[in-house]
């Protein structure tokens, strides 16, 4: 058994916190893809063992590894499938996380990223999403700032204006533009 697979071995042992947020990336890999798994494995949204996991996305999602994002992100999304609504006492620290690090990331990490906003829109963190869609629109990096009109527009199309308030849309998108044209 070489030295990494010991390492591995052992960080299994370690409680969810100390395997997440690991000095060793593989260790914290390996975590990720555990969590996905026991997330997709839970069919209780009450279960007290996926509570635990709500406050580790702020800090994991924000990982600066890009290989990382996107497995940190695969267990997010998992976790948020298993969750119901009272996941959202952290819908606002994980969003703003989520634009900070993974809108300007690999297309696959973009794409992950959407699909979590949604599931957080579906779990009724319209505000949430909103709120971090408008620090999104102000990046000044042109891929997130269209990461973010995408998934505004998909979260528009699926949801409706019922769910999300156009006018706000609106004034997130006039933002935008106002900025654009002062720098013009």
């Amino acid at each position: 058994m070489s030295e990494e697979e010991k390492l591995l071995q052992e960080a299994k042992k370690l409680p969810w916190e100390e395997r997440l947020f690991h000095k060793n990336w593989k260790v914290r890999n390996e975590a990720h893809i555990d969590l996905a798994a026991l997330c997709d494995s839970i069919s209780d949204p009450k279960d007290p063992c996926i509570r635990e996991f709500g406050p580790f996305f702020e800090k994991t999602v924000a990982e600066s590894n890009a290989p990382m994002q996107e497995k940190t992100l695969d267990a997010l999304i998992a976790y948020l499938r298993a969750v119901d609504a009272d996941a959202g006492r952290y819908a606002k620290e994980v969003c703003d996380a989520i634009v900070a690090k993974c809108l300007t990331g690999r297309p696959k990490t973009v794409e992950k990223a959407q699909a979590s906003f949604m599931l957080r829109i579906e779990l009724e963190a319209v505000d949430a999403f909103l709120d971090a869609m408008e620090k999104a629109i102000k990046n000044k990096v042109a891929r997130a700032v269209v990461a973010a009109i995408d998934v505004m527009f998909l979260a528009s199309s699926e949801f409706g204006a019922k769910i999300l308030s156009p006018r706000r849309i609106l004034k997130i998108i006039k933002i935008k533009m106002s900025v654009h044209l002062l720098k013009d």
